[in-house]
């Protein structure tokens, strides 16, 4: 009988802590990083600020409260639902937007059968 781990066991352990131990290095933050969060950054990491065009407003922070009437357990209702789109792009109109969408959404866009783009897509 054999004592300890075999050679195969062995080497799969070493194979995956090869794989493990370089993702930890990179998830590293630096201080000077960390110190934007809150400030130039999101909680989250993402950049408050909006872009030059102003189609992308800067983030204030989002619904942090719940809305009146809801209890926990409950769906929360729908707080954009009296929004109407911006813009709807579709085959006839595709061209006027052109500049705004990526190729993918132009292909979708050639296609014969209907296609609507989300107003989200021109930002």
């Amino acid at each position: 009988m054999s004592k300890g781990l075999s050679k195969g066991v062995r080497n799969l352990a070493g194979v995956l802590l090869l794989c493990v131990a370089p993702s930890a290095a990179w998830a590293a933050v630096t201080a000077e990083e960390a110190a934007k969060l809150g400030k130039e950054l999101t909680p989250i990491g993402a950049e408050r600020a909006g872009n030059a065009d102003q189609t992308i407003p800067e983030w204030k922070g989002g619904e942090m409260t719940p809305p009146t009437g809801w209890t926990v357990g409950q769906p929360r209702p729908d707080p954009y639902a009296a929004e109407k789109p911006l813009a709807v792009v579709e085959a006839a109109n595709i061209e006027t937007h052109k500049a705004k969408l990526s190729e993918g959404q132009l292909a979708l866009g050639a296609r014969p059968q209907r296609c609507r783009l989300a107003p989200h897509s021109l930002q």
